[in-house]
């Protein structure tokens, strides 16, 4: 991957990107799926326990681990802004703390919380950072402690997305034009206005060739773990880095963390009851055969602390 992309990226680390953390919460994806996968697990998972809440943005995580009775709530973001909105947001609870933090150095000691929750954080991370992360995650957890974290899965790198009945070959042209009326290294918003009449793509990737131009992708294997992307999801387009699911497993296990169980929480009862409510955007069945989104449920084991 040309340095001039990497290099260029520099300019979509800003507040600019956090515009999808605070939209997400209201996606109609999300709330079919993420949020009733959450629900369950914070009445099993959470009361009693100290969780930390890795990359909190907003502070919606830490609020609702606060709501469903955990004994003490952490939560760190890097960008002072959303810390400011995430101890707003949880100012009625006294049990819930937030401060700015970064993930290479998670600013607890060894050893601490029950429960970790990284939500599409190793996706913003630099190679470096996100292996961080995992050792950092190991470090902070107790012994037992478990760790959710989601993440893009691979097919969310190598599908087009469309809403049930849309003529794929129309909405490709449609794209194709698109990206033909783009400057080189067009910015976040120059992005999203071009983007904005693809009412019937509920995920797509680009990344930049090695002039600075747009284009799609879906060659996985063109890749290289740690590129920067451009996801189009229902609601904008924002930066990410490209990991797969074998490095986010094989990162996991090098930092000592095993593999509980991998979760796909995009169920066909879910799809069923999300096209009833949200008839304009159904959703076909390969989202369930082939999520773009996994949850892995790790843990930390007892008997083997990090010296």
């Amino acid at each position: 991957m040309a340095v001039s992309q990497y290099q260029h990226a520099e300019k979509y680390e800003s507040n600019e990107v956090d515009l999808y953390h605070k939209k997400i919460l209201k996606e109609p994806q999300h709330l079919a799926f993420f949020s009733p996968t959450m629900a369950e697990y914070l009445k099993k998972e959470i009361p009693g326990k100290k969780i930390l809440d890795i990359g909190c943005g907003p502070g919606h995580w830490s609020y609702k681990a606060a709501e469903h009775g955990a004994k003490s709530v952490d939560g760190f973001d890097i960008q002072e802004e959303m810390v400011e909105l995430a101890k707003k947001a949880n100012s009625k609870f006294n049990m819930v703390k937030i401060q700015v933090g970064d993930v290479m150095c998670m600013p607890y000691d060894d050893n601490v919380f029950d429960v970790a929750f990284s939500f599409y954080i190793t996706c913003a991370l630099r190679p470096e950072a996100c292996i961080k992360h995992f050792e950092e995650l190991y470090r902070v957890l107790a012994p037992g402690g478990k760790a959710l974290v989601v993440a893009h899965s691979r097919p969310a790198f190598e599908k087009l997305f469309l809403r049930s009945g849309a003529d794929k070959t129309a909405v490709e042209e449609k794209i194709t034009d698109q990206l033909m009326h783009l400057k080189q290294y067009p910015s976040l918003s120059e992005i999203n206005y071009a983007f904005q009449s693809f009412n019937e793509v509920l995920r797509a990737i680009f990344t930049l060739d090695e002039n600075g131009y747009l284009q799609e992708t879906r060659e996985v294997g063109k890749l290289s773990i740690g590129q920067i992307v451009w996801v189009k999801t229902q609601i904008t387009t924002f930066p990410d880095y490209f990991y797969d699911d074998q490095f986010i497993q094989q990162q996991s296990n090098a930092a000592g963390l095993n593999i509980d169980r991998i979760e796909n929480y995009y169920t066909e009862e879910r799809r069923i009851a999300y096209n009833k409510t949200n008839p304009e955007i159904k959703l076909d069945k390969d989202i369930t055969d082939t999520p773009p989104i996994l949850m892995y449920h790790l843990s930390k084991p007892v008997n083997n602390l990090l010296t």
